[in-house]
């Protein structure tokens, strides 16, 4: 959900689902034969970096609809996760060692951060996956989707360390409102994740398909299922119309960076220094309570305690649903911090506005905290303050941030200046030339950049289609 997501919604009606999934659950013939040609090695696994799964095409009924007909056919679906799954198989083919090169090449700098940061959360996340009985091979989806980061956001609006969008979050119970972000918690985000791919596995019995659907929503999956009648992942992605590219991708992603996490040293990664697993203490309150006074009062640096509790959007954190607060502390300081907590009680509404009051603007070219204050007619510190920005933070082309709710200000010199902009874009611009195959997705990730950056640069639109001689403009720069 490393590299990258929106989309439409599949409709499917009950009766269909009910069929297909009779015949996913029977192994009728008319299904071909799994391809068995790939080399296995079920000994290795893991993945990479950063990809925006979209979940484009899930359609939050499907899999109530699912359950239902299984219901309906004798089979308890609530058992799925009661039992160990099979692990998940690595078949290396051509499309792996693809991707094994590139995150020896061009993408080894995303890998070498992501390996890094990886040994911070791998106790952590593997613990979730093992309590709910998953294959912990799983956690190297959330090295792929996020490279771990708490604060990745795809251009489809995918959120933390799993890239859930907003839909299939609040679908697996996931809290998330103008205070709060539990996507970008490690263990509530990584149950919500497992929670999901026990109920994508119940669904296809497949962890490659499972691992497709994740990406981009169970929906379009079983489209493909139905009309190319084969369970085979890797038969799917040989039609080339079948799946996006980007999921076609992700299987062998997945793999080629697992292979690489597990065996570092082999692929050409010694030195890492990776980071030194997360640990903490937990406690209650009953009252909100302002991070930045208790972190001070604590002597301990803000921004590590705010990456302890990440799930709170800024530096109140308020009461859940039965008036309780928890938070991690870290480890060994829990008398410290009682004390710290009794004399940093927040109210909330002394320090968050409305959600009335405020809306999403996304970060141009151009912008600074200054521009988009005056824009909204409002201060930086104001800007600061309702999106938690230290004063070092600087904005960046794409990132979205709260503003006042209010007509903007038009800004007369940007607007002026633009033609003069794009003409010196060019100039700092290569070019690229489409070939047979390519598609936004894989050109953008081909020259890191997202689709949003490489669609602005040349006036494509997110459905455009490529052919193939068409010169794209790449920017640099960005």
């Amino acid at each position: 959900m490393n590299i990258f997501k929106s989309k439409s919604l599949l409709k499917s009606n009950l009766s269909t689902v009910l069929l297909f999934s009779i015949i996913l659950n029977t192994g009728c013939a008319l299904f071909q034969k799994p391809n068995t040609s790939h080399s296995n090695d079920q000994s290795k696994s893991d993945t990479s970096s950063g990809n925006t799964s979209s979940n484009e095409y899930t359609q939050d009924g499907d899999l109530e609809k699912f359950r239902l007909s299984q219901n309906q056919n004798g089979t308890n679906t609530t058992e799925i996760g009661e039992q160990e799954l099979e692990t998940i198989p690595t078949e290396i083919n051509e499309s792996v060692e693809m991707w094994i090169r590139y995150f020896q090449g061009r993408g080894r700098g995303h890998m070498e951060r992501y390996l890094a940061r990886s040994t911070r959360y791998e106790a952590l996340m593997k613990k979730v996956l093992r309590d709910n009985k998953l294959p912990e091979d799983l956690f190297y989806i959330a090295l792929i989707e996020s490279g771990f980061s708490s604060s990745a956001f795809s251009h489809a609006s995918a959120v933390g360390y799993w890239q859930f969008i907003r839909g299939t979050g609040k679908r697996y119970k996931l809290q998330i409102n103008k205070m709060v972000d539990e996507r970008r918690d490690p263990v509530i985000a990584t149950q919500a994740a497992a929670e999901y791919f026990k109920d994508l596995y119940g669904m296809f019995n497949s962890w490659y398909l499972s691992m497709a659907a994740y990406n981009v929503g169970e929906g379009r999956v079983l489209k493909a299922v139905r009309k190319y009648k084969t369970k085979d992942f890797w038969e799917l992605a040989r039609h080339r119309r079948a799946l996006p590219k980007e999921t076609d991708n992700y299987v062998p992603k997945f793999i080629a960076a697992k292979l690489i996490a597990k065996n570092p040293d082999k692929y050409g990664f010694e030195g890492i220094d990776y980071m030194t697993p997360i640990e903490f203490d937990h406690m209650t309150y009953a009252q909100p309570i302002n991070l930045r006074q208790m972190a001070d009062k604590m002597n301990i640096n803000y921004e590590d305690f705010k990456d302890l509790n990440p799930k709170f959007k800024g530096e109140i954190a308020p009461l859940d649903a039965d008036n309780k607060l928890s938070l991690r502390i870290p480890a060994g300081t829990s008398e410290i911090a009682m004390t710290a907590a009794q004399n940093s009680i927040a109210s909330i509404v002394d320090f968050v506005p409305d959600q009335n009051d405020t809306q999403e603007y996304k970060v141009r070219r151009g912008d600074s905290l200054a521009s988009v204050a005056r824009k909204y007619r409002t201060s930086v510190a104001f800007l600061r303050e309702i999106n938690d920005f230290s004063r070092k933070k600087r904005i960046k082309v794409g990132q979205r941030i709260l503003v006042p709710d209010r007509t903007p200000l038009k800004d007369r010199s940007q607007v002026a200046g633009r033609k003069k902009k794009e003409t010196s874009d060019k100039k700092n611009s290569d070019f690229y030339v489409v070939k047979k195959g390519d598609s936004l997705a894989s050109i953008a990730e081909k020259f890191n950049l997202s689709v949003h950056e490489l669609s602005r640069a040349n006036n494509l639109k997110r459905k455009s289609r490529l052919r193939a001689g068409v010169r794209l403009v790449i920017p640099k720069d960005i």
